[in-house]
């Protein structure tokens, strides 16, 4: 799935899908520009439900999440996952508005334990409302 995904490249490189779009900008110049056009009376809907999408994505991946462990017999409380990577994109250190930490914290809220990896951020996480065991 990924390698299919992977086929059409932004730019010079390849898109590899994520639970989300995270980073300075992407995630939150299109609100911008929705807040000024409301200024000059134009209504921006696209812009609005791109975001609306955006947004619900790290709710969609908690549902695959919860759907697979039911699949096993499992509830997310008390299960083990382990997010791998959560920068907003590879090779960063980046966490700004990265949709992993979204789905960090509601997979905490519903008792999942959690451990995550990725190379470019410190062992020892600390985010509001994240609670590592």
């Amino acid at each position: 799935m990924i390698n299919a995904a992977a086929t059409k490249p932004f730019g010079l490189y390849p898109s590899h899908p994520g639970p989300g779009i995270g980073g300075h900008c992407i995630p939150i110049d299109p609100f911008y520009l929705t807040w000024k056009a409301r200024e000059y009376g134009m209504h921006t809907r696209f812009i609005e439900l791109a975001g609306k999408s955006i947004i619900a994505l790290p709710y969609w991946v908690v549902n695959k999440i919860t759907m697979a462990l039911n699949e096993r017999s499992k509830s997310v409380k008390n299960s083990k996952i382990l997010i791998c990577g959560i920068a907003y994109k590879k090779n960063v250190d980046d966490m700004r508005e990265s949709p992993s930490l979204v789905l960090m914290e509601i997979l905490t809220e519903k008792g999942a334990l959690l451990s995550y990896t990725d190379p470019h951020v410190p062992k020892s996480l600390k985010c509001e409302n994240i609670i590592f065991k």
